[in-house]
């Protein structure tokens, strides 16, 4: 599954047909990061950084792409970020890249970590995780009810 410059939360809606599917690799360009950032505390001691509205959005990028790559590891993927394009062709050069484990590992730890971070930064809500939550459709082939 491919998405490159997917805005917002287009990204999460990829991912999550990608993991749906069972793509055996999931690559992302992902683009705008705008839903996390109003839901944004600035704990304690990041508070004097964050007031500053370039930190705040790097900071809402950092923690949407990392919540991201977490939540594919929760669902059997070994899950990368990295720069793939030179700052001096784009801003937007980052890519999440994510292979599908022959062998998944436990979810829970990583939910904990999931949770923990939500927490620190007063996350409420974020779009992949509340895709992934919801009930699989039954297969297009199946009987209705």
């Amino acid at each position: 599954m491919i998405a490159l410059h997917a805005c917002d939360t287009a990204t999460d809606h990829a991912i999550h047909r990608g993991i749906a599917a069972g793509a055996q690799l999931i690559v992302c360009s992902p683009c705008c990061h705008k839903e996390l950032r109003p839901q944004l505390r600035a704990p304690g001691l990041l508070a004097p950084l964050l007031r500053h509205g370039i930190h705040l959005g790097q900071q809402a990028e950092m923690i949407t792409d990392g919540l991201r790559a977490l939540l594919l590891e929760a669902h059997g993927y070994e899950a990368r970020v990295f720069e793939f394009v030179s700052l001096e062709h784009t801003a937007k050069n980052k890519m999440i890249l994510a292979l599908r484990r022959a062998a998944p590992l436990p979810a829970e730890p990583v939910l904990a970590q999931i949770r923990a971070i939500k927490d620190f930064y007063g996350v409420r809500e974020q779009c992949l995780e509340a895709l992934l939550a919801r009930p699989a459709p039954p297969p297009a082939d199946s009987p209705a009810r």
